[in-house]
Formats: structure tokens, sequence, C-alpha cells
């Protein structure tokens, strides 16, 4: 089976709304039809082509739809015979990939690009040095994680452990509750009857504190209070030790529609050196649907002080995610926007710096980031689009080091991406499609028949090599959302089949 490349980034184009499609019909059979130079079938007949002139011929189908030239499309389709239909492809954007890979390897004539290509020459170098590492490979041990459905389908899920041992992690549910999950899957402590359904989850390194997203447009922080340590200065993961609770702290309503996510600010590296437990986080930050992203920094006074609006950013469109390349550095990505928006806590009302992800320059964008992570070291960051496309950057740059096709994403999935604990591998959700449409043997009528049972998925990609190494089928239905462990190589998942699992 044909692959896509995983280099070269696809150009960036908005697609506008195709024209409808026009049912396709055979050419009528001719006494006298004439063979056209370069064709491997009659007109309207695509039985005869080999495998890798169909491919062509469908990737040249997928280029034409995306642009939407529906006239051109339909007259190709009834000149070869191709049919290009939902699937048809492994990825999207095969020959916009391969034009782009063509130009990045002909580039670097002037002395600016000569200097871009010595920094992607570094870069790759960098990449290739990666050893081959650590990933998730299946379901942890049986008795680790719950074993039955919550009671509602999962909407969040964010592990809150202080131990490479420890496998305690949070879990919200569309029933507006919250959820501490311990290692056997019993629930330690709840937050039940919130305001609305959580949407995001974030925990401090120290696991003490708990940043909640809602969609009632609620932002929530919420401490956890753990069992008192044993003799041996461990504690007790299950729910007979007590002392488990879950906190409300604060409470905050200043966006005006649903917050779809929130992040708090790493430790500052200087800091995390001279102090032996990890430091409160000094900031976090919220996006939501209403455009905006908002900044809350600590205050000053005992116990680390508390957090208060600090500043805002107001984007052209949906704030669709964020991150923290640094302590004081985060980034912003929104729809229909082609740039990744860098800011600093300092001066949060002015842009720091953007970079476009279209790689030729291209002023339209054509794909949404739907996700971000960053690598441990801060020195990546892996943006997930709705065009089934995770492009990994070098943080603070526009230079693109891989870009990884394999996961199924789409503009209405909520994917989640994040890196080994080594960063020499990726993560990323994926959503199989629960039916598929199979072409009858005596025209061009389909039939709907069951695709997997598993329809959600997590994608596992070596950065090195840019190859999906492993796809572990995780749940019944879409995976909601993923997070990866703080201190070992495991996952949590949780998904509309009302499964929360673990995985190592």
């Amino acid at each position: 089976q044909a692959t896509c490349p995983a280099v070269g980034p696809s150009l960036a184009l908005r697609r506008p709304a195709p024209p409808p499609r026009l049912p396709h019909r055979s050419a009528p059979p001719t006494g006298g039809a004439t063979a056209m130079p370069g064709r491997a079938a009659r007109a309207g007949d695509g039985q005869g082509l080999d495998a890798r002139t169909r491919f062509q011929y469908l990737a040249v189908l997928q280029y034409l739809q995306a642009k939407g030239l529906g006239e051109t499309l339909s007259a190709m389709e009834r000149e070869t015979g191709v049919r290009l239909e939902e699937g048809g492809l492994p990825v999207d954007s095969v020959l916009e990939a391969s034009l782009d890979m063509i130009s990045r390897r002909r580039s670097g004539g002037s002395s600016a690009g000569g200097e871009a290509d010595a920094a992607a020459r570094a870069d790759e170098e960098e990449l290739q040095r990666v050893e081959r590492g650590t990933c998730c490979t299946g379901r942890c041990a049986e008795g680790m994680g719950p074993s039955s459905p919550l009671s509602a389908n999962v909407t969040a899920v964010a592990w809150a452990s202080t131990r490479c041992d420890e496998l305690v992690a949070l879990a919200a549910t569309a029933d507006r509750r919250l959820r501490l999950l311990g290692s056997d899957g019993e629930v330690l402590a709840e937050a039940p009857d919130l305001a609305s359904p959580v949407l995001g989850l974030d925990v401090a390194l120290s696991a003490e504190e708990v940043l909640a997203t809602t969609m009632g447009g609620e932002v929530l922080v919420l401490n956890v209070r753990r069992p008192a340590p044993d003799t041996d200065g461990s504690r007790t993961p299950g729910g007979d030790s007590p002392g488990w609770a879950l906190d409300v702290s604060q409470r905050f309503h200043d966006h005006e529609k649903h917050v779809t996510s929130g992040r708090f600010a790493p430790p500052d590296p200087e800091d995390e050196l001279e102090a032996a437990d990890p430091r409160p986080p000094a900031h976090f930050l919220t996006v939501s649907r209403d455009q905006q992203a908002r900044l809350y920094s600590r205050t000053s006074g005992a116990g680390g002080g508390s957090f208060a609006l600090a500043g805002a950013v107001r984007l052209g469109g949906e704030v669709t995610c964020c991150c923290w390349p640094g302590a004081r550095t985060f980034v912003l990505a929104a729809r229909d926007d082609r740039y990744l928006r860098y800011y600093d806590v300092d001066g949060v009302t002015g842009e720091r710096l953007k970079t476009n992800l279209n790689a030729l320059g291209d002023s339209v964008a054509s794909f949404t980031v739907l996700a971000m992570a960053v690598s441990p070291d801060r020195r990546l960051i892996a943006a997930c689009t709705d065009k089934s496309r995770v492009i990994v950057l070098r943080a603070f740059t526009g230079r693109q080091l891989r870009n990884l096709y394999g996961a199924t994403i789409d503009e209405y999935d909520v994917p989640s991406v994040c890196f080994s604990l080594d960063q020499s591998f990726l993560y990323t959700t994926s959503s199989l499609p629960q039916t598929t449409r199979r072409r009858r043997y005596d025209g061009d009528e389909a039939e709907e028949a069951a695709a997997s049972p598993m329809c959600g998925e997590v994608v596992v990609f070596e950065i090195r090599t840019g190859e999906a190494v492993l796809r572990l089928p995780c749940h019944e239905k879409a995976v909601r959302c993923m997070s990866r462990h703080p201190f070992s190589e495991r996952l949590a998942t949780g998904s509309f089949d009302r499964m929360v699992k673990y995985w190592g």
C-alpha cells in the first residue's frame, strides 16, 4: 500500500466549499473509442489501472477537491473511471506534501535560505541522534485502572501522581462530576454537582493544584488533599487511607463561552534547581470559544497566595489551544489562523513572536491547530491539525522538523497529543469511522459496512523517523482525552464509551 512521505509540510490554501458533486455515470460504450496517450484504460473505465497509477489519480483528485475545483474533479473522474471516496487515501494532502518536499530540497539559493538550510540540517542531525526510547505498548496490568464504565461520557482526564509508582488520576464526566481515581479505579475523592461539565483538566507538577475549565465558562482551581504519609514515608493509594479530598479553592467566570482548556505554567528551571520540592505554579492560562485567552497570576501571600486575572488576549477566531514553551512564555493557536502566536507574561497585551505554519509563507490557512504539546525539554512543539497532520516544530521558530501522517483527525474532533518522557515518541489520539462504505461489484452504489469495533485509538509516532510505529486500539467510541504520566511512561485515556483506561 502506497504511503505519503512523512516529511515536508503541505501548502496551506483555504479550502472553499466545493460545488455539488454530480453523480458519476460511465461513458456509454462506443464502437470507435480512441485510446488517449498515457491512458491505461479506455475513458470511463478504471478497471485496468495498476495500483501505482490509481494512487496517483487519487492524489490529484484529492488535490482538486481540496481546492474546490468540483467541475474539474468530476471531469477527471469521468475520464479516468477513478472516483475519490472517503477513506480512499491513507492521509490528507498527499500531492501537496510531495510537492513541498521537492520544494524544500531545491531551496536554499539565497544567503537567508542557506542559513535556514543550515539550521534545518542541525535540527535533523539532532533528531537522528535520538536513541530509540520507550513508549506505551498496551493496557496496564489487570487490576490497574477502572474496570467498569463511569456514570457518563468522559470529558477530561489528567494524572495527579507524585511518584512514578503512583497511579492516581482525575476524570471528569458529562454529568458534571469530577472524580479522583486510585490505581485500582476506586474513587478516592469527588467533586459532584459542578455548575457545568468540565472540558479540560491540568494538574500542577506538585499534584496539589488542579485547573478545571468548564462548558459554562467557569474556571476552577481545586486543591488535592492527600492522606498523611505512612511510617515508611509512602502514601497508600487506595481508599482505606483516610484524608483524600478534592476541594474547590477559587472560581473565575471571566469568559463568555465554553472554556475548552487551560494550562499551568511550568516551573522556572532556576527555581527548580534551588527547590527540593516543586514550587506552586506562578501562572495559568485559559482559552475559550469567545476568541479570548486569559492569563492568571499568583498573588503574594501565605501558602503561595491565590490567583488573580492578570491580562487577556483577543484573537480573530476561536482560541483552540495553548501551551507553555517556557516558564514566562505561552503560545496560542486559533481557528482559521495560520500562525502560532507567542506572548510573554510581562507583556501579555503585546505579541512577542508569530510563526507561520505555512512553510512556504502562504497567507491563507487551510487547516486549524486543535491541540498542542511541548516536549519535556521545552525545545519542541507538536501542533495537531484538523487535517490528520501533526506538525513538529522547533520552539520559538517556524522550522518544521517533522510532518506526521497516520492519525485520523477532522475538524469536529477533540484530539490530544503528548510526547513520551524521553521525547523519542509522540502520542496522538485518532478516531476511526464506525462504519465504512463498500463498493458493490456490479456498479457504483455503495453499502454501509461495520468498520473496526474499536473506534478510538492512540497512534504512536517515532520522532526520529517520522513513522507511525504502533497503533493502540483503545475504546469502542472516540477517545475524548489523554494524559501522559509525569514521572513514568504511562497514559490515561477517556472516551465517550464512559471508560477510563491506563496504558503502559
